[in-house]
């Protein structure tokens, strides 16, 4: 799949052609881009700032469209777009509020802006940006946090993707300045700021894929203190505004995989918290010997990258144990296996096995994973294990299927089938590899040229071989209460639901006969269907647990991989205090469990909460998260319960922590509007939210001082904005006028505000109607004047 990073625009038609003709894209000229990232012990903090410009003198461009990619499982928690002297500050909302609030300011020529994750692929984000008047700049920074992967024994991974500084100059069409006259781009500059925990000191810095000064003892943002050995810098700084493959960043620090428990106090919900538990387990159980089988990737794609498959390959084939059974699936277009069913391993099965990899090549066409896994699946063992390891370069554009049918699959063997994907080269989609590993209850890695190939294949067919861990769970540990007892609490007994006999009532499945049959005060007019501005208007209430784990399922634990685990403590548990959580897991060699203290933030602040709900809101949007287990109080699923909307139930508990953590995801998007015209922002929320009644806005002629509103009643107005020049329109539009009283029957005084006349010009005869779309609901015609 080939995604379109940048700033792009379709440009106004030219020389007679007509509108409805395609005209290719063209990006903005990027001028410069700095990328800025804090990594705190093992989460990380970026600000990513770009400037582009509107490369006409003459042309302002309607509408551009901002794509850029991210690492993912990667939280934005904030976007701020200047354009010109407007600064556009981004709000959550779920997404089809957010489109409206969008739609409207652009239909008022206002400045506005959208941004949405890709529904093809979790790490793919645009957001379009309306009115850039010519010649003017646009400067965007995006704000977001992550987890960082495990590397190695004592190391942890940041990345910042390729596309990140879009290849402006590249690929047919849209590859070359429409401009000639814009200056040379600055490049690309990044710094990253590496503040480790105290007592722990960093032992090396260093990155596999650029060149980078680094620091150490000191952050850039404090040059002057005391040096420590648990800060450093790192800093990269390219001539052109381009990397040709993704920048990584290896740190290496003592007890990087310590557990550690920390308890955050959210600044600004009252009494909330979150919990977040990592580690990096570290035990020893003897291995299996299960089913592997090794699906390579051979389309065309892979042609540049064939001989690190074949390497790859060769690593696992010579590493494995004795014992086992393997496979080889090659795939493309269509899939093609070594044996009909996996082989014991032996050094005649070794052999073959080597002499069928030195002969691969990317000749089977397009890439058709999803039929890969499937044809793999379909032939395993019964009775063994299936430890499945994907060796892929690519991407595909039907992830969330492929995500499914994994899921099914793994749920139906019982945990008895765990997937590996292994990114190989300069272009893997992290969203493919590692929501594949956390569907397939596996973990992902990923190689880029230049790096070393031996320790991640080995570390991955450890991994392989490690015994399935199952009955993975949480239990919180609160301090003594008067009577000397230690309360201990399950997370999973939060999933038994209690339905009020109000929300039963709501239920679509339960019957009410509390209602008469005839009602002579019932009005069929009053009491309407309600609008798109309350969807969810229909459905049951399903109280969220007290204690909400993310992710719901605590994956299989592997040594050395990095396990994250995190918990909404709800207002409930504020009367006890939280000291330890203890981690409880089974294996076929009995059951192990460890106690971890918890640490208490000394401030409030909400980086835990982010990455906690971005987590839930993952995992619901995947299949999976808390209110699929949940139950009512007769041990009944909810899912089971509300068969026919239990989808609409899944999206509404994602939206609501979208909106509450602000956090974008596949159900909610950022909406940007004005900073400098706050009561425009004010006015389309109340009017998509309906929280503020219906604020109808029509556009009044002040000489006449009377007008109707569009449902032919009149109301009281107040004024909201002054007479304004529409953009790309030859006239004026009068002032706003907003609805200040609820309606009233018979026709009700206008409140007109005395304008400057002088910013209106009435002196020529009406010629034409102006129609505003002042809200979704809402059209107006007024003459010009």
């Amino acid at each position: 799949m080939n995604h379109i990073c940048g700033c792009w625009y379709h440009p106004a038609p030219q020389n007679g052609r007509m509108c409805y003709e395609y005209n290719a894209e063209q990006y903005l000229p990027l001028l410069r881009s700095e990328v800025h990232s804090t990594i705190l012990s093992t989460t990380s903090r970026t600000t990513l700032k770009q400037t582009f410009k509107n490369p006409s003198a003459t042309e302002a461009i309607n509408e551009c469209t901002y794509a850029f990619p991210l690492y993912d499982g990667v939280s934005v928690v904030s976007f701020t777009c200047r354009v010109g002297k407007k600064i556009l500050r981004g709000l959550v909302k779920e997404k089809f509020k957010a489109k409206a609030i969008f739609d409207s300011a652009v239909a008022r020529g206002g400045t506005a802006g959208f941004l949405e994750q890709s529904p093809e692929a979790s790490d793919m984000f645009s957001t379009k940006l309306g009115n850039i008047p010519a010649g003017e700049s646009v400067v965007t920074e995006i704000i977001y946090i992550g987890e960082l992967k495990h590397h190695d024994v004592d190391g942890i991974r940041f990345t910042i993707p390729t596309k990140i500084a879009p290849r402006y100059g590249s690929g047919p069409d849209y590859g070359r300045s429409s401009s000639p006259g814009i200056a040379d781009q600055d490049g690309i500059r990044i710094l990253v700021d590496i503040n480790m925990p105290e007592g722990s000191f960093i032992k090396g810095v260093q990155s596999p894929s650029h060149p980078v000064a680094v620091s150490m003892g000191t952050l850039s943002t404090a040059s002057t203190a005391d040096q420590t050995m648990s800060k450093a810098s790192a800093t990269l700084s390219l001539g052109s505004a381009e990397l040709e493959k993704d920048f990584v960043l290896i740190i290496h620090s003592k007890d990087i995989g310590n557990p550690k428990a920390i308890l955050e106090t959210h600044p600004s919900i009252p009494n909330h918290r979150a919990l977040m538990v990592s580690l990096v387990p570290k035990f020893s159980l003897p291995p299996s010997r299960p089913e592997i089988v090794i699906v390579a990737d051979r389309s065309g794609s892979m042609e540049n990258n064939i001989p690190m498959l074949i390497s790859a390959m060769n690593v696992l084939l010579k590493s494995m144990p004795t014992g086992v059974k393997f496979n080889i699936c090659s795939f493309g277009s269509t899939s093609s296996f070594l044996w009909e069913k996996s082989q014991s391993y032996t050094k005649e099965t070794l052999d073959h096995a080597s002499r069928h990899v030195k002969m691969f090549s990317a000749n089977f066409g397009g890439t058709e994973t999803f039929g890969a896994i499937k044809a793999t699946i379909k032939r395993r063992w019964s009775d063994l294990p299936l430890e499945l390891i994907l060796v892929t370069d690519g991407d595909i554009q039907d992830q969330t299927h492929l995500f499914q049918y994994v899921n099914q699959q793994v749920e139906a063997s019982k945990g008895n089938i765990r997937v590996f994907p292994l990114g190989i080269g300069n272009g893997v989609s992290s969203a493919l590899i590692e929501g594949l590993a956390r569907a397939g209850n596996g973990f992902s890695q990923s190689v880029q040229e230049g790096e070393r190939l031996d320790g991640c294949i080995v570390r991955m067919l450890r991994g392989a071989l490690t015994p399935h861990t199952t009955d993975c769970t949480l239990e919180v540990k609160y301090d003594q209460d008067d009577d000397d007892f230690e309360a201990i609490e399950k997370v999973t007994d939060g999933l038994r639901v209690l339905l009020s006999d109000s929300e039963k009532a709501n239920s679509p499945y339960i019957s009410n006969i509390s209602k008469l049959l005839f009602d002579a005060s019932a009005d069929p007019e009053k009491d309407g269907v309600k609008g798109n501005d309350d969807t969810n208007h229909y459905l049951p209430k399903v109280p969220t647990p007290k204690l909400l784990q993310a992710p719901h399922k605590i994956p299989s634990l592997y040594s050395f991989s990095r396990t994250s685990v995190y918990l909404f403590m709800s207002p409930e548990t504020m009367q006890r205090n939280p000291t330890s959580v203890i981690l409880r897991a089974t294996s076929a060699h009995g059951p192990f469990g460890l106690e971890i203290p918890i640490e208490l933030l000394a401030s409030p602040a909400e980086t835990i909460h982010q990455l906690g709900a971005k987590k839930a809101v993952q995992d619901l949007e995947e299949g999976r998260g808390w209110i699929f287990d949940a139950k009512n109080q007769d041990e009944q699923l909810v899912k089971d319960t509300y068969l026919s909307c239990f989808d609409n139930l899944v999206k509404r508990e994602a939206v609501r922590l979208g909106e509450t953590f602000q956090i974008v995801g596949k159900w909610c998007s950022f909406v940007a509007v004005a900073a400098n015209d706050e009561e425009t922002a004010e006015e389309s929320q109340a009017g998509i939210d309906g929280t503020a009644g219906t604020d109808d806005v029509v556009i009044v002629d002040d000489k006449a001082g009377d007008a109707s509103s569009s449902d032919g009643i009149a109301d009281e107005y107040e004024m909201i904005d002054e007479p304004r020049a529409l953009p790309k329109r030859n006239a004026f539009a009068g002032r706003a006028l907003r609805r200040s009283a609820p309606a009233t029957e018979g026709r009700q005084p206008w409140q007109p505000w005395q304008s400057d006349e002088s910013l209106l010009d009435r002196s020529s005869e009406p010629t034409s109607l102006l129609t505003i779309d002042a809200s979704p609901a809402l059209e107006m015609e007024f003459p010009f004047w």
